[in-house]
């Protein structure tokens, strides 16, 4: 929750960029909706306005979006301007409550309507929660408040049929996980909001449980439902829960996940598993569900520090999904297309996937370092410094993801300890990834690695494949490519099986960095763009792959 800071590369670029996002925000028109709801004068205009979705609709939600992005980060940094835009909006939320402390800007009877007493009370509380962690502490009061009205609500009943109902399940569980929090959390959670079925369906894997929800429409938001059942795993120790959730895992893993870590299931769409859409006329890869899937591998690492694979999907997904939605300081793209261009909506600052993009690259630094009383775990390299809990302060020197030369220094350490080094599955010829243990680590030890880039090739399957043709997305190292052009699907000359004798590396320089894209032999045509440099040009993940004979 504290001691790491960012020092260069693309994690810090993310995260800087993320400050001068925040910083871009209006008070003013985060608290329309509670001085409205307050009597007092709201100048401006709320977020997304118009017929937009998210501020009219789920009033209050933009300020816990902001509340999010700038709680996390200010654990890491300290920033006096985003610190006084927290606190600023933090009293007048307060001033423009109710007395009982409800503090979403509606008339109360409008609490059982939409999307309030799940997703907006989940983001609400979020970002409290989120505030209070970097030392707003009213901020806990503030959520408690929000959590005790809502405990003895009479939305209790009928609250996960709602619109996407199961997704308030985390909003307890986060409660309860705070220094205030209180075993009424987790009774609420599992009183009204556990499904013991679907529990029992993932277990036994059957996919229904993903795409054919029936209590309310799917959507890759039972992601997050499984958040929560993981944190009643922790609560209670019961099994089911994390027997569930290691199933659904699986099942994702195996027909619900992209190339590149992105996840299929979306909502408003029809879907089965492996269908793996590619045209922008369906909903995918949308950047809320690689919020929920990198939190989701977070807590499940933290229970299994020695295996690897949850890092490497929060790596792959950190890379390939949150950092190419990310459009500098601008915004986050809503749907990550594989085909034609991403999606325009980065230009909205005020909605779902923005208000998750920002929170993650908050959390950035929280993804580094894994630590036990004798251990110290390196699971991401990026350019940083750790200040660690166990008394052991590091420093890494990284070029990832753009090449593999990482250094780690122990700067200091109170007493030997055990470093792990984790080496990641794109490193790794047979594709298992683990953690490379020291033992007796000291004081000014120096650990040098450098990580062998690779092409990996991915065949298409599911339901845009072509007749008699195939279809092939392309890795370097741990970053996805995409072929650049139009009209899509391109097409394209290589051999799959041997796509190191085919691609001739060209160094780009992009404002403050390097980018490393390739060409193809005997194309003048098409290059190949690491998928997070890309946001407004026409591109193909998956191109036609002519013969090379």
């Amino acid at each position: 929750m504290s001691g790491v800071r960012l020092t260069g590369g693309r994690f810090k670029a993310a995260f800087d960029n993320n400050i001068r996002f925040l910083k871009g925000f209006d008070l003013d028109r985060m608290l329309y909706w509670y001085r409205v709801h307050k009597g007092k004068p709201a100048p401006g205009v709320p977020y997304a306005g118009d017929a937009g979705h998210f501020e009219n609709n789920l009033k209050g939600q933009t300020a816990g979006e902001f509340l999010m992005g700038a709680g996390t980060t200010l654990l890491w940094q300290e920033d006096e301007e985003l610190r006084a835009m927290v606190r600023a909006l933090l009293k007048e939320m307060e001033a423009c409550r109710d007395d009982d402390g409800f503090i979403i800007p509606i008339p109360r009877e409008q609490f059982s309507t939409k999307e309030y007493p799940n997703y907006t009370r989940a983001w609400i509380t979020f970002g409290l929660l989120d505030a209070g962690y970097a030392g707003e502490a009213r901020a806990f009061d503030l959520a408690r408040d929000m959590a005790d009205c809502f405990n003895r609500s009479s939305v209790l009943p009928y609250v996960k049929d709602l619109n996407l109902g199961f997704q308030g399940i985390l909003a307890n569980t986060r409660m309860y996980d705070a220094p205030n929090g209180k075993r009424e959390d987790v009774d609420v959670a599992i009183r009204y909001y556990q499904e013991t079925w679907w529990l029992e369906q993932l277990i036994a894997g059957d996919h229904r449980a993903i795409y054919d929800h029936p209590g309310n429409h799917p959507h890759s938001t039972l992601l997050t439902t499984l958040e929560g059942y993981c944190d009643l795993y922790r609560a209670t120790g019961e099994a089911i829960y994390l027997q569930a959730v290691r199933a659904a895992l699986r099942m994702y893993e195996d027909k619900w996940q992209y190339v590149g870590g992105g996840i299929n299931m979306c909502e408003s769409d029809s879907y089965y598993p492996g269908c793996n859409w590619l045209d922008p006329r369906h909903h995918y890869n949308e950047l809320c569900s690689t919020n929920f899937w990198v939190l989701l591998n977070q807590r499940m690492h933290r229970l299994e520090p020695e295996n690897a694979h949850y890092v490497d999907e929060m790596e792959n997904s950190i890379y390939n999904v949150l950092f190419a939605s990310q459009v500098g300081d601008r915004g986050f793209h809503y749907l990550n297309y594989l085909q034609r261009t991403k999606d325009y909506r980065y230009l909205d600052r005020a909605t779902c996937c923005a208000s998750l993009g920002t929170r993650l690259v908050g959390l950035l630094p929280q993804f580094l370092y894994t630590c036990t009383e004798d251990s110290v775990y390196v699971d991401m390299y990026a350019s940083s410094t750790a200040a660690l809990p166990n008394g052991v302060q590091l420093s890494v020197t990284s070029s990832l993801p753009d090449n593999g030369h990482v250094v780690v220094r122990v700067e200091h350490a109170d007493r030997p300890f055990t470093l792990k080094l984790r080496i990641p599955r794109w490193a790794c010829e047979d594709g298992q990834s683990h953690y490379a243990a020291h033992e007796g680590v000291k004081t000014g030890d120096t650990f040098t690695l450098d990580f062998p880039f690779r092409f990996r090739v991915t065949r298409y399957t599911g339901g845009e494949e072509i007749r008699n043709r195939e279809r092939y997305a392309l890795e370097y190292g741990p970053l996805l490519y995409a072929a650049m052009g139009a009209p899509n699907p391109l097409t394209v000359r290589f051999d799959p099986n041997h796509p190191e004798e085919w691609f001739e590396p060209v160094r780009t320089m992009l404002p403050g960095r390097a980018s490393l894209r390739f060409r193809l032999k005997g194309d003048s045509c098409h290059e190949y763009w690491p998928y997070m440099d890309i946001h407004d040009e026409p591109f193909d993940v998956y191109p036609i792959v002519e013969s090379a004979e």
